[in-house]
């Protein structure tokens, strides 16, 4: 009976249910209007008066429902048909109150209706409905048209009764579409369980078997009936059997527990199958209620892996137990076995990894770059023995070769070499046994080199660079030598560091030495000074040595993969000439140490040469601190705006601040040259407190004088100096409270290459930012190297595009690449994305195909005066408009 009634509830839907009910208010509404025929005596009524026209339409009405009710196939039910219905209703009931003075119409049909037609309408036609009909109950109420005395009981019943309705359509719609996507889930298990080729078995916590798919019986050759009529159940290996049995325990008395295990079970027909058998504890689920396994037979793996292992074990026992370097080869010279000492020797890992080489390959690792002529002559030698062996089947004995390093680096091998058959007596190769005999020469080799030479990169280290410099100073005798020094340092490496790892960043600056002896002829000296520090000694003029700098910084900018990273990093590069008044090593450095950080201090990523208006520029550049520290005492700092537009009506929704600096010394001095000044001498903190309190103090008069401006933001520039004291979260926080502005009205904005120089620190303190509600904006987005993992925790609400990938949208592939997965980024990770440097229309349509939504440059309007922004607010300008 419970599944009879389940079965009838799961066909149930709010259709059904209007089909079934409305037949009885039909019949309720018609024995009323009988009655009331009856009390008034029908003799006198003809059949064109309108009360009988009107019972003959309620009469229809109910026919209509009783076909419906028991053929619902022959009546289209929906909204509009539900519609025509009601109204039908509605007439003929207020025909027979109009007509019939004695006419009441019963509460219970008020609420019938407004139970049962919300059960064909959408809700919120469905809600307009009962409303409408608690409105007109009330109205029926006043004129004494329901038979009900209580006015506000009943339109309280039919409001309550309305609402009910609704939910109750709102579920039967949900448990159809339940019922049917259980249906259908049901119909794809099976059929995935007939598919398969893996046991699928359901059983209680004692273990029978609920449930089990034919691939029981192909597996074991028991059918599920077999099993629980027989009693017969796979004995398991009695070796196999402890522990499967506690793993079966553990899992049936440990709630939502798995297993995994491989056992022995035996077949019907008497042979042991191995199983691998995955279970897990579903007895929690009450749709499941036990416990549920996977099986897979592995017999014929096993097998496989047994013979497997058993002709690699003794293979390896007979390879790896011997001292020797013992190697075979086939007809072209290709290594194809090989023993752990072979593998020691030349620095590989496993036999795989030096399978299918040939021993140019291995001599070249083993000498390095720069070595190709060397790696040719000794690669040929040993080549041609090991071909002459094979070609002529005649075994080499005790041959000594004298190795791979040249003078007093040679090593030296003693060799025996036969040529290899196969079962039919062809050779296939042959078979080397090598013996080092120079270990110790090696041992003292390296020692020297060590001490001369950098354990990471293997470049010469610091002391090996004096000497050279110092030898040619002491060549050069005071006269003017083509000799020139290349001094580079990582910008920002200490980030790199920080955020992956020191062992990400070793491998970087091994990927970086790499790059470097490539781009650089053989000749030239190449060192690792210091941690991030390299320095290049090349025999080249100034111009020259230039070029190659410029070379060096092309190609070290250049992304690269260190493990599971893509990192970019940037070089700065100064150069100095060897000059007559150099008298020692440390002088040329010292030289192009500072042509270095005139590079950094000019913006990084790029090439300075040391010139005696370095000390000119220099003394420039502390006049000019000076004055900038009186810059806001004399009202000489101004900002402009340049407004942020929505690239999808035009209008303006926010600005940023830009600041310009007119100094009554130096004239108008470009952001780019005194905001450097300011952050290196840290005048940058007082200055950018100012800024913000401004830009704050603006946009609070902005919103006060129309309402409709609560939309706008203001974006300000931060630097790092500024995010690194530890007072400038309560000074922003100051500064909003005296301006009264809604923290996220502003929008702090931070380069991605600053972020990157304390990354760590960057993101506490933006994530501190982040509680008081500000936005917060990472700037010049593409043009760092932050990687995906740390732009992940950055608590950040909009990225920005360079305009260096805007200005060449729709021209270079490339750039239109970058900036499309830059917008998918950022809408992955939720965050508002701006393009800056928006200088035409084309570029404009670009980033509207792209999906970018905000645009900021000088198509719309360049950085303007305060005035000058407040016309633009008053005239709500619209500037995508014709």
């Amino acid at each position: 009976m419970n599944s009879r009634l389940s079965r009838s509830l799961s066909k149930l839907s709010a259709v059904r249910l209007f089909h079934l009910s409305m037949p009885v208010l039909y019949a309720g509404l018609l024995l009323q209007l009988l009655q009331l025929f009856l009390q008034s005596g029908i003799s006198g009524v003809s059949w064109t008066d309108p009360s009988m026209l009107a019972a003959s339409l309620l009469f229809v009405l109910f026919l209509v429902g009783i076909t419906r009710s028991f053929r619902p196939q022959w009546i289209l039910t929906n909204s509009r048909a539900a519609v025509f219905e009601l109204l039908g209703l509605l007439t003929s009931i207020a025909v027979f109150a109009s007509t019939q003075a004695n006419f009441r119409v019963p509460l219970p049909a008020v609420i019938m209706m407004s139970a049962l037609f919300p059960l064909i309408f959408s809700a919120r036609i469905a809600l307009l409905c009962v409303l409408l009909a608690a409105s007109g109950a009330t109205l029926m109420q006043s004129r004494g048209l329901i038979s009900y005395d209580g006015s506000a009981l009943s339109v309280a019943s039919v409001l309550c009764v309305g609402l009910i309705a609704i939910l109750l359509k709102r579920a039967l719609d949900l448990h159809a579409a339940a019922v049917k996507q259980a249906r259908m889930n049901e119909r794809r298990f099976n059929a995935i369980a007939r598919a398969t080729r893996h046991v699928f078995m359901i059983a209680d916590a004692g273990y029978r078997i609920k449930y089990a798919n034919p691939a029981l019986q192909e597996v074991v050759g028991y059918t599920k009936e077999e099993i629980e009529q027989d009693n017969v159940w796979p004995a398991v290996h009695p070796d196999d059997a402890q522990a499967h049995q506690e793993k079966l325990r553990y899992l049936r008395d440990r709630p939502r527990s798995k297993i995994f295990s491989r056992h022995r079970s035996r077949h019907k027909d008497g042979h042991w199958v191995w199983l691998e058998t995955r279970g897990y504890n579903m007895l929690h689920d009450p749709a499941i209620n036990g416990l549920v396994f996977s099986v897979e037979d592995i017999t014929a793996r096993k097998d496989a892996e047994r013979k497997l292992e058993s002709e690699h074990a003794l293979l390896r026992a007979v390879l790896d137990l011997n001292p020797a370097m013992i190697y075979a080869k086939d007809t072209e010279g290709r290594f194809t076995i090989s023993n752990s000492s072979f593998h020691r020797q030349f620095g590989y890992a496993s036999e795989d990894e030096l399978r299918g080489k040939k021993v140019h390959e291995l001599i070249a690792a083993q000498l390095g770059s720069g070595q190709e002529r060397h790696v040719a002559r000794i690669g040929d030698a040993l080549h041609l023995q090991d071909i002459e062996v094979i070609q002529s089947g005649i075994p080499l004995r005790e041959i000594e070769t004298q190795g791979f390093w040249e003078g007093d680096e040679r090593r030296w091998y003693r060799s025996n070499k036969y040529p290899l058959h196969d079962a039919d007596q062809r050779i296939v190769g042959m078979i080397g046994i090598t013996r080092d005999i120079t270990e110790r020469k090696e041992y003292e080799l390296r020692l020297e080199h060590q001490a001369h030479h950098d354990f990471l990169t293997g470049l010469p280290n610091r002391r090996y660079l004096l000497k050279k410099i110092n030898e040619e100073i002491a060549r050069a005798k005071g006269i003017p030598a083509r000799t020139s020094v290349l001094f580079c340092d990582l910008d920002f490496f200490k980030s790199v560091n920080d955020t992956h790892g020191h062992e990400v960043g070793d491998k970087c600056l091994v990927e970086l030495t790499h790059r470097i002896r490539m781009a650089l002829p053989e000749v030239d000296f190449v060192c690792r000074y210091g941690g991030d520090e390299f320095v290049i000694l090349t025999h080249v003029p100034l111009p020259d040595a230039t070029v190659k700098a410029q070379q060096l910084i092309q190609v070290l900018s250049q992304p690269m993969i260190a493990g599971d990273v893509i990192v970019k990093i940037q070089a700065s590069i100064g150069v100095a000439q060897l000059r007559p008044t150099h008298k020692s090593a440390s002088e040329l450095i010292h030289d192009a140490d500072a042509a270095m950080y005139q590079a950094k201090e000019r913006g990084r990523s790029r090439v300075e040469t040391f010139s005696l208006t370095l000390q000119h520029n220099a003394t420039k550049r502390a006049q000019m601190d000076v004055a900038l520290r009186f810059a806001l005492d004399r009202d000489e700092l101004s900002l402009c705006y340049q407004p942020k537009v929505s690239l999808i009506d035009g209008s303006v929704l926010g600005f940023e601040l830009l600041l310009r600096w007119r100094s009554e010394e130096y004239g108008d001095i470009p952001p780019s040259e005194f905001i450097p000044i300011a952050e290196s001498s840290g005048i940058i903190i007082p200055i950018g407190l100012w800024v913000l309190e401004q830009a704050c103090w603006q946009l609070n008069r902005w919103q006060s004088e129309a309402g409709d401006r609560n939309h706008l933001t203001v974006a300000v520039n931060v630097s790092m100096r500024q995010l690194m004291q530890p007072s400038f979260l309560s000074d922003v926080a100051e500064i909003l409270a005296r301006t009264g502005i809604a923290a996220s009205s502003l929008e702090l904005e931070v380069t991605e290459t600053s972020a990157m120089a304390n990354p760590a620190q960057t993101a506490e303190t933006m994530a501190a930012l982040k509680t008081l509600g500000i936005r917060l904006a990472l700037d010049d987005f593409g043009t760092g190297y932050s990687s995906l993992a740390y732009l992940q925790s950055l608590p950040i609400d909009v990225l920005k595009i360079d305009k260096t990938f805007v200005s060449h949208l729709g021209k270079q592939q490339n750039d239109d690449a970058i900036v499309r997965l830059i917008i998918a980024l950022a809408k992955t990770l939720h965050l508002e994305i701006v393009a800056e440097g928006v200088e035409n229309k084309a570029q404009m349509h670009e980033l509207q195909k792209l999906g970018c939504l905000i645009g900021q440059g000088h198509y719309f309007s360049p950085p303007m005066k305060q005035h000058e922004a407040e016309k633009l607010l008053r005239a709500n300008r619209q500037f995508l408009q014709a």
